[in-house]
């Protein structure tokens, strides 16, 4: 099948506002959601054996599901890392480098609450865990709105930088809002990384891109019967109503066949 999952999580804790609802996975239902991959037997991949496998240093694996977090929030570190220690559960964090111990001020303009980032010792515990720490840029801009060197600054120094704090290597990155373009791309590219993930949805197989790879986000209300329908079929939709779309669209490509 050759069909890799990542699934991207923003906050877990409890929403403190209507607006954020969206990106918070409560403690309780993170907990549910871990525990059922683990007890699925759902085989768990790190971001560094996906660059492996895109490398051809190891084979790329028929089914796979990868853990990621967003802009790495406090909040996460203190509910999240628990339950994945619990669990065995591999996960990687990408942090914005420039607001360490700051907080999501990018996000302030839309009327979301402030929570604080992780500090520098929080994401020092995470990687000494052995947990990923991947780059989410300096500031959390939109890379398209920048200039070519803006963008180079944003992408090159924030892995130096967090590079320094953790004391090793900071080898993945994330686009800020999921967007990107050629030059951005390219950017990724030049600075040393060895993947990028977008917020584009979709199933992930070794002809993908490695500077583009896709994910699957979990929204704050998926209960555990949306987290599989996303994982089974590699999408963000999670409506009752899908599963009849997919297998009617495979059945009418199926009857119309030359």
């Amino acid at each position: 099948m050759n069909r890799i999952l990542i699934l991207m999580y923003h906050i877990v804790a409890e929403p403190q506002s209507t607006q954020e609802a969206r990106y918070c996975c409560t403690p309780q239902r993170f907990e549910a959601q871990m525990r059922h991959l683990q007890e699925t037997g759902t085989r768990l991949l790190t971001l560094d054996q996906i660059a492996d496998a895109l490398d051809g240093h190891a084979e790329w694996p028929e089914t796979g599901v990868a853990v990621t977090f967003d802009d790495g929030f406090a909040d996460t570190f203190r509910n999240a890392l628990p339950v994945l220690t619990r669990y065995r559960i591999p996960a990687t964090m990408f942090a914005v480098s420039d607001l360490i111990g700051a907080t999501n001020s990018w996000m302030s303009v839309r009327g979301f609450p402030q929570r604080r980032l992780m500090s520098r010792s929080e994401l020092g515990e995470m990687s000494a865990a052995g947990f990923g720490i991947g780059s989410h840029t300096r500031t959390h801009p939109r890379l398209p709105e920048l200039d070519a060197e803006g963008k180079r600054r944003e992408i090159r120094d924030s892995k130096t930088r967090l590079e320094d704090m953790i004391g090793g290597s900071v080898t993945t990155f994330a686009y800020p809002y999921g967007i990107f373009d050629e030059d951005a791309r390219r950017a990724v590219e030049d600075a040393g990384y060895r993947l990028a993930c977008s917020t584009r949805s979709g199933f992930n197989g070794p002809d993908i891109d490695r500077y583009t790879l896709r994910r699957i986000e979990v929204f704050g209300d998926d209960n555990l019967w949306q987290l599989r329908q996303k994982i089974k079929f590699g999408t963000n939709d999670a409506s009752a109503l899908y599963p009849v779309r997919y297998y009617a669209s495979r059945v009418s490509a199926w009857l119309t066949k030359p």
